[in-house]
């Protein structure tokens, strides 16, 4: 945490009791009212998502096979959303190339056909743990 002096400007460091600029005497309360500013400023709510941009962005990618775009918007900063997305795409991805794909030996494109079904039940589970999770959270701030 760092102050300004209020007789120079000069950065003040968090322990300093006078200027070393204009060496002059800082009152402790300038220093209590700089942190208490400060720590304000951090405390600064994130920005505010609409609740149906999040559910939007949950549900309607989630048919292309884009899941965790909610939890993203909602923070970037977390791993959770991200890791929906990877793990959604490969689900998916893997679920319909097997699911569509033409074989000519019937008994090769029903193990096929399990196989894709198998995986895109996996992407079904991991998209209801995103609606779960965007849900959750609006349950939460409802009651704060």
């Amino acid at each position: 945490m760092t102050a300004k002096c209020p007789y120079c400007g000069e950065l003040l460091p968090s322990n300093s009791i006078t200027c070393p600029k204009c060496y002059r005497k800082i009152d402790s309360s300038i220093l209590k009212a700089e942190a208490e500013k400060e720590r304000r400023q951090q405390e600064k709510p994130k920005r505010d998502i609409s609740r149906t941009i999040q559910l939007i962005l949950c549900i309607i990618p989630a048919f292309f096979g884009i899941l965790g775009l909610g939890q993203i918007v909602r923070n970037f900063r977390q791993k959770r959303g991200y890791i929906f997305l990877v793990v959604g795409l490969l689900f998916y991805a893997i679920g319909v190339s097997l699911t569509f794909t033409l074989f000519p030996s019937v008994i090769i494109k029903i193990f096929s056909t399990l196989g894709g079904l198998f995986f895109l039940l996996m992407y079904f589970l991991l998209f209801l743990g995103t609606l779960i999770d965007i849900l959750g959270t609006f349950r939460v701030s409802m009651h704060i």
